[in-house]
């Protein structure tokens, strides 16, 4: 029988300062990669296309899914949200900002092959990334969907999960809407890392050759390295969420998975936080408006 859980103090401080900082540092860092491509036209390439909308993104999951997170992990009678349409509001959030994640991460990598291996012949330009880029929103919108009307077929059939556990990503059993869930969570998951650890091997593996057309210039290494690590941090701070959720299906659901998941979903969030702040480290552009945001914080704060 499926059942409420009481959250630990520890875990209330733990995923508080992390909610807040993915609220606040996500949304003015991924703000500003968007509104720099929204009004500089110099920046138009294939490049700032795919990082631009890979900090829309986040930018849903730091503005509007995140608080949700936030609300319920710090005020016991939040469980009204299931009551009304935030919950499945979240649901669909969480579902389209994830899975567009993981389908733009082997086409940022097969962007940056285009520019190391075949600059004189890319098979990938602005106008076919976009393209690509606006299917990967359809299909994004389209498992969401599909995940709302599965979810409240669920909430109609007399499934014991709190409506509330369900919206928030939480699944305490095998049922048929975690194994769609988790089997479509995990194979895209798995795929887009499979796809893109590949094509950056291949990359970096080339470029320690002397073959002719390369492009080894110092500034697209750098930007190839700077895809490769948005990825990296993804993968590291999402695979901890997933474990939980196969451990809390797969095993006997706890209290510590309760907790666990809480925790990993926080640690999961940030990394659409920390993804600006790569950004800003490792490419000039973006540290000129990030430091430019920082100045016009500071001086009307002054």
């Amino acid at each position: 029988m499926q059942q409420h859980y009481e959250q630990w103090v520890a875990t209330t401080a733990f995923v508080s300062p992390l909610y807040i900082l993915t609220i606040v540092l996500g949304s003015l860092g991924n703000g500003m990669v968007i509104y720099s491509y929204a009004t500089d036209q110099t920046i138009h390439r294939t490049f700032h296309f795919l990082i631009t909308n890979l900090a829309i993104a986040d930018l849903i999951m730091c503005l509007l899914f995140t608080p949700i997170l936030f609300i319920y992990r710090v005020y016991a009678k939040a469980e009204l949200i299931s009551y009304t349409p935030v919950c499945e509001i979240s649901l669909f959030l969480s579902m389209v900002s994830i899975s567009m994640m993981y389908f733009l991460f082997p086409l940022l990598a097969y962007h940056r092959k285009d520019a190391m291996l075949r600059p004189q012949q890319p098979r990938l330009n602005l106008a076919q990334t976009r393209l690509v880029v606006f299917f990967f929103w359809f299909l994004s919108t389209f498992a969401g969907g599909l995940m709302i009307l599965m979810a409240r077929r669920e909430f109609g059939s007399g499934d014991p999960t709190p409506k509330l556990y369900r919206c928030l990503l939480i699944n305490q059993s095998l049922d048929r809407y975690a194994k769609i869930f988790l089997g479509y969570s995990a194979t895209l998951y798995g795929l887009s890392i499979a796809v893109t650890a590949v094509l950056y091997l291949h990359i970096f593996r080339t470029l320690g050759t002397n073959i002719e057309g390369v492009n080894g210039s110092a500034d697209e290494r750098h930007v190839t390295k700077l895809c490769f690590w948005v990825a990296i941090v993804y993968t590291a701070f999402w695979t901890p969420f997933l474990l939980v959720q196969l451990g809390g299906v797969f095993g006997n659901y706890t209290e510590l998975h309760f907790n666990l998941h809480g925790c990993s979903s926080g640690i999961g969030v940030i990394g659409s936080a920390v993804n600006p702040l790569l950004y800003a480290i490792m490419h000039p552009y973006y540290r000129a408006k990030l430091r430019d945001l920082f100045n016009r914080l500071t001086c009307r704060s002054g």
